[in-house]
């Protein structure tokens, strides 16, 4: 290149529109007292040093494009002379419109740009020898460097994808658009917002583009690239800052809960940044971080690591390469879990919890491992597959991360040791990673084999997350260097694991598949929503009767028909149980799951509007599929009993037509969960001939007695979930009829507790000093442990009532009416009390709250017959019985339907006359 001091050089930069002169006196502080005009200046000083020449060209993300440019000092001639006409990639403009002056003095003058916080954040900021302001304008904020501690820029970019795309600086954008257009850049917005034009809803992994945002920002403050896999500039002053963090972990060097090893080969820059984000990581797990050097090169300056207070950092005497690294590191570890991370990663929030509570989730697990992101927000690895012949595959590789089958808690065959954790006892038990693979690759994946043969598993957990900047430690050419070993290790591996590898799926088939072969049984759960276990007890039996079909051996898949959306709390809780849950924008339907090949032995159905709209599908679209389901309860008795009490005749019509519709599914359905004798024997009253695969399944609840005796306790306790009807009629009429007596009568401090989900306005009125409406409550133990009387007065409904069950397990006596004690008791049982008319009811309520020795005979009542009739053994088998009610009922109607065809065919060739037509077998 010619030199940039010629004449020639000059007219170029002066005759393109790219040089700004007024941006560059403004932005460059030493050009006012040089004395010289300004381009004279930038093409001495600025040229060489790779200033920017004006707001519109940024010579460091050039160079960053366009790999051939030597630096950005050569990146602007590179530009005008070559780069333009080949129409070579450039950074985006940060703004259009008016002069930069003018925006430099409105950015200014709004006090959303703290220069003082800009300038403690950015310790590459003097490097630049720029002005911090118009640094951030230009230069920053393309590395998501927020401009003060009281907005958020990254989640204006995350929320509005125009912004992300055009490459504008939002903060600009903000002042001069946005806040007219009603958008927002404060601090309280969703926490990880992430949308497209065609998405305003959140996904699973959306939450990893703000970390990867977080990573930018941090290699940008301290002046390093993401592109450099060799060295940095400024590794002191980054190490003298790391040293004054307060990591939010709590750090335990004497009896940590866990030990996290990072081995690291040179490559500081990346190791700090992996540091930066775990000193941002919050856990419940107190934590020792041990730093690993295996005698990486003197000029790589990893010993001034040794300067952070708060992790440990040891050197080894020779290089012995990944494999013997570890080992070594783990012998000094002090927790009771040790993690294996890699120095080339950023660990996404929840990454921890997310990793060591697997193993209080699935027992058996001997190593867990995290989810792979690589530096675009592309998944890397969902867990890894071993194909028969021994060649290995990273799961969902180049994919959406947020796709169903990437998102959910499952055995794997491997995890990448970029992120795994084990027990430590588990570790010692098997040595640690085999020699045999020395110095690198195959370890991994060998003690995952070693672990499956001493009878642990290996389980794959989707939300702990990672970034891992691959190849930056060992590149990624299989054909040199330390990756060569990965090829020749494949195969040593594949000749230890022959055994097991015949059993694997054989390469070339399905991945999606591929990635589940353990589990040889399948079930799709549909419910309307997804469950809501805190909210309303009909989620509580639906999570434990999934959590029960699990534990028999199935895979399940979940959808919700009617809101088929991820939800950050309820679907999440699904993923991490191991239930593979569907949603928008990757499954609208039950049509679209079907066609996506995994092949399902039962499909459980919940309640009669969504089994209506999915039954067809599924006989189309897997008509070997058994089909089971479960109503809740009886809409249409609930809906007559409704009618009946508001004397609706419109209503009645109503219900009657839900009778049809709903004793039709019954009469479809393989094998159909009831919650009640009543509700069972009312079915089989309406149809023209008793089902015989009706399940009575009463319940699921385990007892969890509340502490306090009787006369510690003074409330009385009404729960419910307020978005059913039934519930609200009930709290009125318990208000208006049966409370002022009680309200009369009981001691000054005893409250009535109004507790439940999204109460009503006219529910919420009721409060005062003695009525206590809660709304929505995460824990109702306490709620149960002042109360001495739950009440449930409803006037209708149907099918045996949740709340119920949950206060007797409680070991709360109880006073209930005839329909809200259906299923449960009648007048004459000894483990509740039933009364329908309101002075009886409050005479009943009284008496329990005065005699104490009535209240224990209640109480232990109680308790005992929610043992002996919910249990989860006694459910158990009830699922399972249904299994064989429907295997036996799908095949008898099978030989029907296959042999009315053939005489159907038969009759059709003249070769059948049936005497007496072929009577349908009786379910």
């Amino acid at each position: 290149m010619r030199s940039l001091k010629s004449g020639g050089d000059a007219e170029v930069v002066g005759r393109s529109n790219l040089f700004d002169p007024n941006f560059y006196r403004l932005a460059y502080p030493d050009v006012e007292g040089s004395g010289l005009p300004p381009l004279s200046h930038f093409m001495r000083i600025g040229l060489p040093a790779g200033r920017h020449p004006s707001a519109s060209f940024a010579p460091d993300f050039y160079a960053c494009l366009n790999k051939d440019v030597d630096g950005p000092a050569s990146s602007f001639l590179h530009y005008l002379r070559q780069g333009r006409h080949e129409v070579r990639p450039t950074a985006p403009a940060p703004f259009s419109g008016p002069h930069f002056e003018s925006i430099l003095e409105e950015v200014r003058q709004s006090g959303w740009f703290d220069a003082d916080f800009y300038r403690t954040a950015h310790p590459a900021l003097e490097q630049s020898e720029m002005d911090p302001l118009t640094h951030y304008l230009v230069v920053g904020y393309r590395h998501y460097i927020e401009p003060s501690a009281k907005i958020s820029t990254r989640s204006y970019i995350g929320r509005y994808p125009d912004i992300r795309r055009a490459g504008l600086n939002p903060l600009v954008h903000w002042l001069r658009y946005g806040k007219h257009e009603g958008r927002s850049i404060a601090l309280e917005q969703v926490k990880f917002p992430w949308f497209e034009d065609d998405r305003g809803y959140p996904l699973p992994d959306d939450v990893v583009q703000h970390e990867i945002m977080a990573g930018q920002a941090y290699f940008g403050r301290m002046g390093f690239s993401l592109t450099d896999r060799h060295s940095a500039k400024g590794l002191g002053r980054a190490v003298e800052l790391m040293a004054q963090r307060q990591p939010e972990l709590t750090i335990d060097g004497l009896a940590p809960k866990v030990s996290i090893v990072i081995p690291i080969y040179g490559q500081v820059h990346f190791a700090l940044g992996c540091l930066d984000s775990l000193a941002r990581q919050k856990s419940k797990y107190s934590v020792e971080i041990v730093v690993a050097d295996d005698a990486s090169p003197t000029d790589s300056q990893t010993e001034l690591l040794a300067g952070i207070p708060w992790i440990r950092y040891t050197r080894r005497v020779e290089n012995g390469g990944f494999l013997e690294c570890c080992n070594w590191a783990v012998q000094s570890t002090r927790g009771e879990y040790v993690v294996l991370l890699n120095s080339d990663t950023r660990v996404v929030e929840g990454w921890l919890d997310e990793l060591i509570d697997g193993f209080d989730h699935f027992p058996q697990a001997g190593m867990v491992g995290s989810k792979l992101f690589n530096d675009d927000g592309t998944l890397q690895e969902a867990g890894g597959i071993f194909w028969r012949d021994g060649s290995a595959h990273n799961y969902g590789r180049g994919d959406d991360p947020s796709r169903p089958q990437y998102c959910f808690a499952r055995q794997a065959d491997f995890i990448s040791g970029a992120s795994i954790a084990l027990r430590r006892k588990v570790w010692d038990e098997l040595g640690g990673f085999d020699p045999f693979y020395k110095p690198a690759y195959c370890e991994d994946a060998d003690l995952a084999f070693r672990l499956r043969r001493a009878g642990h598993e290996v389980w794959f957990l989707p939300f702990s997350r990672v970034v891992h900047y691959e190849g930056v430690t060992h590149g990624r050419d299989t054909t040199q260097g330390i990756k060569a070993y990965q090829v020749e290790n494949l195969k040593k591996f594949a000749r230890r694991f022959q055994a097991e590898l015949s059993l694997h799926p054989q390469p070339g088939s399905s991945s999606l598949l591929a990635a589940s072969w353990r589990s040889k049984k399948h079930m799709l759960v549909v419910d309307a929503l997804t469950p809501t276990p805190d909210q309303d007890s009909g989620s509580i039996v639906t999570t434990e009767v999934m959590r029960t079909y699990r534990e028999q051996g199935f895979a399940e898949h979940f959808f919700a028909q009617h809101d088929p959306f991820w939800s950050h709390q309820y679907t999440t809780t699904l993923q991490r149980s191991g239930v593979c849950c569907h949603y928008q924008p990757f499954s609208a339907d039950v049509e679209k799951i079907l066609s996506a090949g995994t092949s399902f032995d039962y499909a459980l159905l919940y309640r009669y509007n969504v089994a209506s709209a999915v039954y067809e599908q599924l006989k189309a679209g897997a008509p070997s599929a058994r089909i089971l389901f479960a109503n809740v309860d009886l809409h249409y008795l609930r809906e007559m009993r409704a009618a009946t009490t508001s004397d609706d005749r419109n209503a009645v019509f109503s219900a009657m037509v839900t009778k049809t519709r709903e004793l039709e599914i019954f009469a479809r359905a393989d094998a159909s969960f009831v919650h009640t004798e009543v509700e069972r024997n009312i079915i089989q009253e309406a149809m023209p001939a008793p089902l015989k695969n009706i399940v009575v399944l009463p319940w699921l609840s385990e007892t969890s007695e509340s502490a306090g005796a009787c006369p510690e306790r003074v409330d009385i306790m009404f729960l419910a979930n307020f978005p059913h009807l039934p519930n609200v009629d009930s709290i009125k009429f318990f208000m208006q009829s049966i409370w002022p007596t009680l309200e009369r009568t009981l001691p000054a401090n005893a409250r009535l507790l109004v507790v439940g989900n999204k109460p009503p306005p006219e529910v919420l009125a009721m409060a005062s000093d003695r009525i206590i409406v809660t709304g929505y409550v995460e824990d109702l133990s306490p709620y149960f442990s002042s109360s001495r009387v739950f009440v449930a007065p409803l006037r209708y409904g149907a099918g045996i009532k949740g709340k119920l069950v949950m206060a007797l397990a409680h070991g709360v006596p109880s006073v209930a009416t005839s329909v809200a004690a259906e299923g449960i008791g009648s007048h004459d049982c000894r483990h509740l009390v039933v009364a329908d008319e309101p002075e009886r009811f409050a005479e009943s309520v009284l008496r329990v709250y005065q005699d104490e020795q009535k209240w224990i005979e209640l109480r232990e009542a109680g308790l005992a017959f929610v043992r002996d009739n919910y249990s989860r053994d006694t459910a158990s088998k009830l699922c399972a019985e249904a299994l064989k009610v429907a295997d036996e009922t799908w095949s008898r109607r099978q030989e029907f339907i296959g042999r009315a065809v053939l005489e159907r065919i038969m009759a059709d060739n003249g070769e059948f006359i049936a005497d007496v037509a072929t009577p349908f077998p009786q379910s």
